[in-house]
């Protein structure tokens, strides 16, 4: 499978049993449905998908990051949209 349909399979499953939130699951399923747009940059498609299956809100709330919170995922996202 490759990674775009692997993303949205993933945003799917934390969106719908997780805690990715819809203004971070929509645009994530938009670079899964348009794998035309972002081939160029398939390392930040990745990236974006080991957020998303490593989400979590508490992410920060230690004394160590072991997981991605929002801020992650809104950044690889804006990285995409820039064509970074």
């Amino acid at each position: 499978m490759d990674v775009f349909k692997r993303l949205e399979e993933t945003v799917n499953k934390q969106f719908d049993h997780g805690d990715l939130p819809k203004w971070l699951a929509d645009p994530a399923l938009e670079v899964a449905r348009s794998p035309q747009l972002y081939q160029d940059n398939e390392y930040l498609v990745e990236l974006l998908l080991q957020q998303v299956e490593e989400y979590d809100v508490y992410a920060e709330a230690g004394c160590c990051k072991w997981a991605y919170d929002h801020e992650d995922v809104a950044r690889t996202l804006r990285w995409l949209k820039e064509g970074k």
